[in-house]
Order: C-alpha cells, then sequence, then structure tokens
C-alpha cells in the first residue's frame, strides 16, 4: 500500500497562531477557500507522492542523512500573496525569506537524494512558502484579493529550522491529517 509521504520544516507555535489569525480576518471578507488547518501549516520541501510501505525506512533513512548535512538556519515568515496575482485566484501563500541560500541547498539536497531512489525531481524553481489557503471558485474573489493585499507586508515571525520531518498525508472528506514518520535535527 502507497503512503502520501513529504518532507517539511515544521513552524512554531506562535508563528502559526499568528498565520491563523490572518486566515481569520480573511475568512470574514467571503469567498470559497479551503484554508489551510493551523495544525497542518509547514514549509514543504519535497512532496514525495505515494511511497510503499517497504520503502518507507530508507526514506526516513535519506531524510536523516540529508539533514545530518544540512546547517541549521532561520527563516522569516513574511507577507501573503494571492497566487497567481493576477486572473483566475489559486491559493493563498505566505512567503519565506532565507537570505542566507540554506534553505534552498537544503531543498536541493533533498531533491538529489530522493532522485537517487527513484522518485522525480520537481522541475520548477523552488518557491518557499506555507499554502494557507486553496480557492475553491474564482468567483467574488476580488474582495479577497485586496483583503490578502493588506497583509502583503506583514512579518509573522523568524522560525529556527532546526528540524526536519517526514509526514504521511492520509486524505479525509475534512482535509489532510498529516502525521510524522521522522524526526532528523539538522546539522547532526
Amino acid at each position: 500500500m502507497a503512503v502520501r509521504t513529504f518532507l517539511a520544516l515544521p513552524l512554531d507555535a506562535a508563528i502559526v497562531a499568528r498565520l491563523v489569525e490572518a486566515q481569520q480576518a480573511l475568512m470574514a471578507v467571503g469567498g470559497r477557500v479551503r484554508w489551510v488547518a493551523g495544525e497542518n501549516l509547514h514549509l514543504t520541501l519535497k512532496f514525495l507522492g505515494g511511497v510503499e510501505d517497504k520503502d518507507l525506512a530508507e526514506v526516513c533513512r535519506i531524510a536523516a542523512a540529508t539533514a545530518s548535512q544540512a546547517e541549521p538556519f532561520e527563516f522569516v515568515v513574511k507577507g501573503l500573496s494571492s497566487v497567481p496575482p493576477s486572473g483566475q485566484m489559486r491559493m493563498v501563500w505566505c512567503g519565506i525569506e532565507e537570505p542566507t541560500g540554506r534553505l534552498a541547498k537544503l531543498q536541493q539536497m533533498a531533491e538529489q537524494a530522493y532522485a537517487g531512489l527513484g522518485f522525480k525531481m520537481e522541475n520548477r524553481r523552488f518557491r518557499p512558502h506555507l499554502t494557507l489557503g486553496r480557492v475553491k471558485s474564482g468567483r467574488d474573489v476580488e474582495p479577497l484579493r485586496a483583503a490578502v493585499a493588506k497583509f502583503a507586508d506583514n512579518e509573522f515571525g523568524t522560525q529556527p529550522a532546526g528540524e526536519l520531518i517526514v509526514f504521511s498525508s492520509q486524505l479525509t472528506p475534512d482535509g489532510p491529517m498529516y502525521s510524522p514518520l521522522a524526526t532528523t535535527r539538522l546539522g547532526e
């Protein structure tokens, strides 16, 4: 049986609380959006898709090996945006700023490590972000787009990136449920 799996960096509770406050303000504006539950907010580095049970231990081992080669760093959670910025709105994102390049390096190391195990490499440039909501209908989104723009410069906090988590994702009618399969400290 295949398990939907991804690698991510967790978020501090204080940052999550600030993001949830922003989501609630946006919910009040309306629009058909499936908002990501606060406990599910994370920074995805690599979506692996369906992983066979027999391969999960190796997926976790590769995550640990990748994390051990990475230096801990901090990133800033800042600025909401509508995606795309014009036309049919599909998502509400929160930006990530990490000027040292360590986040991009960690993501690239994960891409290469999992390509060696046969997972497809992402062909798009890595754009670190947090998905706050997925827009379900393009009707009446202009008020939402305007409300999102009011948060364009908001800083939600600085997050230490000290651990990498392999998550499983189970899709349910109420949204996905994420469970950690393995957690590894960066640089250890």
